[in-house]
């Protein structure tokens, strides 16, 4: 059953119903339980600088990764609708626990290209480490629990499954705004114990809010090599429009909204120190 700040929410993301024209000005829409997934709007800045964006922090409901997964894929496509109202005319899953959760739901009712992150950061991993290495996994609880990553990687040709972590505590750090770093230190020194007890080769942050603090983690485990699903997943955003010739030519600035549902002050902190710029601003709220 919902809590009451489930289902309020929940009407209000429902208030927004329609359908867009695939045109390819319009923005691509991301969305993340909260401020990870604004490292996927960092590399869509870096790699698609003409690119609108729509994004979705769905900071009311936060955190994701102790929820059913039934629970989770109707939130993503309630999001995915609200964006589409908004003009989207593609879907950026930013958000690995609602990519293992959502991702079918979503690609089955949004009309245009939709993309999420587990593919891309194992592909990544791939590429870095090969099919002998030894790859770990740092994510939530729901998204360890999966195994949408071990099916992934196995399908990609890893003979070893990867060893996992679940780091819960890595979200709601973030999602704080301002990092207690004895306390980050202390979560990355528990959290990194395993690999050093089993080593690996390469370590997917298989949550978007974990590249935030990449620092730790390397501080944590060095010489591992860090993989960001970030970067890969824009890529292949950026091949899913070239394909659908959805690329944006526009000519001006591309705009940005941000959308929370939950306090605005406190994402909008987020939002200015992860893109660094206070000019961008949250737009408004649901």
């Amino acid at each position: 059953m919902l809590q009451r700040r489930d289902r309020k929410v929940t009407r209000r993301i429902c208030r927004y119903e329609g359908v867009c024209s695939l045109g390819a000005d319009a923005p691509i829409g991301v969305f993340d339980s909260g401020s990870g997934g604004l490292t996927v709007v960092r590399e869509i800045r870096r790699i698609l600088p003409n690119e609108s964006v729509l994004y979705f922090a769905d900071t009311g409901r936060l955190p994701y990764g102790t929820r059913p997964q039934s629970q989770i894929s109707r939130f993503s496509v309630e999001i995915s609708e609200f964006l589409l109202a908004q003009g989207a005319k593609a879907i950026v899953i930013a958000c690995n626990t609602a990519t293992a959760a959502g991702l079918g739901a979503v690609q089955s009712s949004f009309p245009g290209p939709v993309v999420g992150v587990i593919r891309p950061g194992s592909e990544a991993a791939m590429a870095v480490g090969g099919s002998g290495s030894r790859v770990g996994l740092i994510a939530t609880e729901a998204t360890v629990a999966s195994g949408v990553y071990d099916q992934e990687l196995a399908h990609l040709g890893l003979r070893n499954g990867p060893l996992k972590q679940a780091c819960p505590d890595f979200v709601m750090l973030v999602e704080a705004g301002q990092f207690d770093e004895t306390a980050v230190r202390d979560a990355a020194r528990r959290y990194m114990k395993v690999f050093h007890e089993s080593p690996v080769d390469v370590l997917i942050m298989g949550c978007t809010h974990f590249p935030l603090l990449a620092g730790y983690i390397e501080e944590a485990l060095p010489g591992v090599e860090l993989i960001d699903p970030a970067v890969q997943t824009v890529m292949t955003m950026k091949a899913m429009l070239e394909e659908r010739e959805l690329l944006s030519k526009r000519k001006g600035e591309p705009e940005y909204k941000f959308f929370c549902s939950g306090d605005p002050m406190v994402f909008r902190r987020n939002l200015v120190s992860v893109l660094g710029e206070d000019s961008i601003v949250l737009q408004a709220a649901v």
